[in-house]
């Protein structure tokens, strides 16, 4: 499907009454999100739980240690 019919799909199943402009927005990032996840994955740019986890807790360690 083509971004464009994608976009008409989603327009299609809005209600009338939603406020449209922010939740299609919100649909837009989300979708954007998916795809660029999915292509990492197919590109084989992923990580470990592991290698996640390391990685989290040495940004928020950095993070703490800046407002201290």
């Amino acid at each position: 499907m083509s971004v464009k019919e994608t976009i008409h799909q989603w327009v299609d199943e809005m209600p009338d009454d939603a406020p449209a402009l922010l939740d299609f927005y919100e649909r837009i990032r989300l979708n954007r999100t998916i795809d660029e996840a999915r292509s990492d994955i197919a590109a084989g740019r992923v990580l470990t739980w592991e290698e996640a986890d390391r990685r989290m807790k040495e940004k928020w360690a950095k993070r703490d240690s800046k407002s201290s």
